[in-house]
C-alpha cells in the first residue's frame, strides 16, 4: 500500500479548523458531554485530518477509515448521539483542490466513517436495549417471586390475625409426625363467652380481641409452636412435644389470656377454656383424631366451669379439668410463666 504525500494549503487547513468549530457548536448543547468546546474543536480537527491522510493511501484502507467512524462513539461521546452533526460536518467537507485525489476520494471516506459510526451507535443500543432488558425480567422475576411469596402466604394465614389456617396446620402437624424422637401435642383454645363480647361491644371490637389474643398467643408459646386460628374463636396450637410438657403450656395459656383486652371501646375482660392432646412418638398421628381429643377435652373444661384446661391422650383415660386458680399455687404457676 502507497501514499500519495501532498501538503496542506493555507486554505485546506483553515477549512479543516471550520469545520471541527461548526461541529463543536453544534454539538457543545448536547447533554453527557464532559469535554469542553476548545476540547471538542481538537478532537474533530484529529479525525478530519486522519480521514484525510486515509484519503491518500493507494488502495484505500477501508478498515482503518471505518476505525475512526467506530472512535465517535467512545468516550468522550459515549453518552451521546450526533450522527446528524457528524453527517454534516464530514459530508459537507470540501478538501483539496477540485479534482484531487483528496477532493475526489473524500465523500467515500467520510461515507465509510459515518456508517461505521452509525453502526457502532445501533450496537451501542442494542447493548443498552439488552442490559434494561436484562434489568426489567430481573424485576419482573423478583415481582412474581414476591407475589408468590405473598399469595402462598394468603393461601396459608389467616387474613385477620395473620395465624396459620387449617391447611398450614395440618401440613405441619404431619410434618412434627415424622420426628420419632419427640410426639406431638395438639392445644385447643376456646374463648369464653366470646358472643357475648360480639354482643356488647360489636364485631369490629370482637375482632380487636381475636388480634390481640392471637399476638399473646404467638408471644407465649414456644418457637416450634404452629398457632393456628382454625375458625371464629377457636384457637389450635401444634408442637412437637413430650407428655409433661403440655400442662405447663396450657397453664401459660391461660395465664396469658387471664387479663383484660385494651380496645378502641375501653377494657374487654376475656378468658379461655383449654384442652390438650398428645399423640407419643411410637403410634401413627391422625390429624383428626387428635383434634377431636382435644375437641373433648376442651368441652370438659368448658362444662365443669370455664378458665381451665383439660388433659387427654388418644390411648389414655381423660384426666379431670383442672382451673387456673385450682388448690395448685398460682404464684408459683405465674413465676412459671413468666420463666
Amino acid at each position: 500500500m502507497t501514499t500519495v504525500t501532498a501538503e496542506l494549503d493555507t486554505s485546506t487547513v483553515t477549512a479543516v479548523a471550520a469545520t471541527a468549530r461548526d461541529w463543536a457548536r453544534a454539538l457543545s448543547a448536547e447533554s453527557g458531554l464532559a469535554v469542553g468546546h476548545a476540547q471538542l474543536e481538537a478532537i474533530f480537527s484529529t479525525v478530519v485530518g486522519e480521514l484525510m491522510d486515509l484519503a491518500r493511501f493507494e488502495p484505500f484502507p477501508v478498515p482503518a477509515a471505518r476505525a475512526v467512524g467506530r472512535r465517535l462513539a467512545e468516550s468522550p461521546f459515549d453518552r451521546t448521539r450526533m450522527l446528524a452533526s457528524a453527517t454534516r460536518a464530514l459530508l459537507g467537507f470540501a478538501p483539496g483542490e477540485p479534482g484531487s485525489l483528496v477532493a475526489t476520494r473524500w465523500p467515500f471516506v467520510a461515507s465509510h466513517a459515518i456508517d461505521s459510526y452509525a453502526e457502532a451507535l445501533q450496537q451501542r443500543a442494542l447493548a443498552q436495549q439488552e442490559r434494561h432488558l436484562t434489568a426489567a425480567v430481573s424485576v419482573r422475576v423478583q415481582e412474581i417471586a414476591a407475589l408468590h411469596h405473598r399469595l402462598r402466604h394468603e393461601a396459608t394465614h389467616d387474613s385477620l390475625t395473620d395465624l396459620a389456617n387449617r391447611s398450614l396446620l395440618q401440613e405441619r402437624v404431619r410434618l412434627m409426625a415424622t420426628d420419632r424422637s419427640r410426639g406431638v401435642g395438639l392445644l385447643l383454645i376456646d374463648l369464653d363467652d366470646f358472643k357475648q363480647i360480639n354482643d356488647r361491644f360489636g364485631h369490629a371490637i370482637g375482632d380487636e380481641v381475636l388480634v390481640e389474643i392471637a399476638r399473646r398467643l404467638r408471644v407465649t408459646c414456644p418457637d416450634e409452636t404452629v398457632v393456628c386460628r382454625y375458625g371464629g374463636d377457636e384457637f389450635v396450637l401444634a408442637l412437637p412435644a413430650h407428655r409433661n410438657t403440655l400442662s405447663e403450656l396450657a397453664i401459660r395459656i391461660l395465664a396469658a389470656l387471664q387479663d383484660p383486652v385494651r380496645s378502641s371501646s375501653g377494657q374487654v375482660p376475656v378468658s379461655a377454656s383449654v384442652g390438650t392432646a398428645y399423640c407419643p412418638p411410637e403410634r401413627a398421628c391422625d390429624f383428626a383424631d387428635l383434634l377431636r381429643s382435644a375437641d373433648r377435652a376442651m368441652y370438659r373444661a368448658k362444662t365443669a366451669g370455664k378458665r381451665r384446661f383439660a388433659l387427654s391422650d388418644l390411648d389414655e383415660d381423660e384426666s379431670e379439668p383442672e382451673h387456673l386458680d385450682a388448690p395448685v399455687d398460682l404464684a408459683a404457676r405465674r413465676n412459671l410463666v413468666a420463666g
